[in-house]
């Protein structure tokens, strides 16, 4: 996989697509979806600059979304 490829895929694991459309249809978990984005956008945004080829959540995102899962 790619750096992109497997950021996408973490995506998922914590945001399924379903909950994403429904962020975005119905407002739920619109709070939750955004910081799952959000944080999986700096750490790729990072990783990226660092020329990494795999992606990988760090320990501290990993917590913070566990945390504040709703679902």
């Amino acid at each position: 996989m790619s750096l992109k490829s497997d950021c996408e895929a973490s995506v998922l694991e914590y945001a399924p697509l379903h909950k994403q459309l429904n962020a975005h249809m119905f407002d739920e978990y619109k709070e939750y979806i955004s910081v799952v984005i959000t944080l999986h956008r700096d750490e790729y945004e990072v990783q990226k600059a660092n020329g990494d080829s795999t992606f990988v959540l760090s320990e501290g995102a990993k917590q913070i979304l566990k945390e504040q899962n709703p679902f």
